[in-house]
């Protein structure tokens, strides 16, 4: 056992809605607070306060790699167990085809079409619209056809 487990470290994605993560994980890039956090194995202990942008887990067993968004939280750094606890998560795991086109599309067209953002939740969700295609772009899901390409 001690050779599948080598160079991993137990990983929870938390919400106070669901647990939507909990396996071992390779390596881990969060947004902190202040720039992006990246987590191995036997990282020294922390705490620090998330920030907004893509979390990235890689080299997890038997899945692939996994990108969640992150809208702020904490993440807790402990003898190879690491917890995120995020106030929002925006995902594409386990949602299919056509609900991931659907995301896709209506994040390109709020991008697209935001010249004049009036409220800081506009500004909110526009941001989160430029990383859920940034997320589908680092995944390589293709994007739906739904504009002209040039």
């Amino acid at each position: 056992m001690a050779d599948t487990v080598r160079g991993k470290f137990q990983l929870v994605l938390l919400t106070p809605r669901a647990k939507l993560l909990d396996a071992r994980a390779g390596s881990l890039v969060v947004p902190a607070h202040d720039g992006q956090l990246g987590v191995l194995r036997n990282h020294s202990p922390m705490l620090t306060e998330l920030g907004f942008g893509i979390m990235q887990v890689r080299e997890m067993a038997n899945r692939p790699d996994a990108f969640f968004i992150i809208e702020g939280g904490f993440i807790r750094v402990s003898e190879n167990h690491v917890t995120v606890l995020a106030y929002e998560v925006t995902t594409f795991e386990g949602k299919d085809k056509q609900q991931v086109d659907k995301m896709l599309s209506q994040a390109q067209n709020a991008v697209a079409g935001q010249d004049y953002i009036r409220t800081q939740q506009e500004a909110m969700d526009q941001r989160r619209a430029k990383y859920i295609v940034q997320m589908a772009e680092m995944i390589q899901t293709p994007a739906p056809l739904t504009q002209e390409s040039g």
